[in-house]
């Protein structure tokens, strides 16, 4: 009796290698958050960081000069589409996207324009086609719509 027992050499060696399972998940579980913070984003397509866009100021005269040079958009719908003014835009539809409208308040990611816009539509070629938006313009376009596409 009083005398103490000692954990059998199977029961010392169990707990040896959870403890050291725990670690290596720790580790593993930190290297794949660092590696999720080291990701970097490519603004060649996203374009520089745009804080607050006026479709008046910012998106409109973009569609005026470039949308109006082949008389498309502007003053005229084509394809159920008017870039005229903020109540043309807002209510177009696209045929080619099976009549949705083009502009989906909020979720640019969602709006057939910005699809539209990219170098590789969904449906039909990029436009404007003579000359296409760079980047910052799509951006700016995107922020626009993600900030609701508000009139202002």
């Amino acid at each position: 009796m009083g005398q103490k027992k000692w954990p059998s050499a199977f029961a010392t060696r169990s707990l040896f290698l959870a403890q050291r399972f725990h670690l290596v998940f720790i580790a593993a579980m930190l290297l794949s958050l660092s590696a999720c913070q080291s990701r970097r984003i490519d603004l060649t397509l996203v374009g520089p960081p745009v804080s607050s866009v006026s479709f008046s100021t910012d998106v409109l005269p973009l569609f005026t000069s470039t949308c109006a040079g082949s008389a498309c958009h502007v003053g005229q719908t084509t394809n159920g589409v008017n870039l005229s003014s903020y109540n043309d835009v807002v209510s177009s539809i696209s045929f080619q996207y099976g009549g949705d409208l083009i502009v989906v308040p909020g979720d640019a990611h969602a709006s057939p324009l910005v699809d539209k816009l990219t170098p590789s539509p969904r449906f039909g070629v990029r436009m404007p086609s003579d000359a296409p938006f760079n980047a910052g313009q799509i951006n700016m376009i995107r922020v626009w719509i993600d900030e609701g596409a508000l009139d202002n």
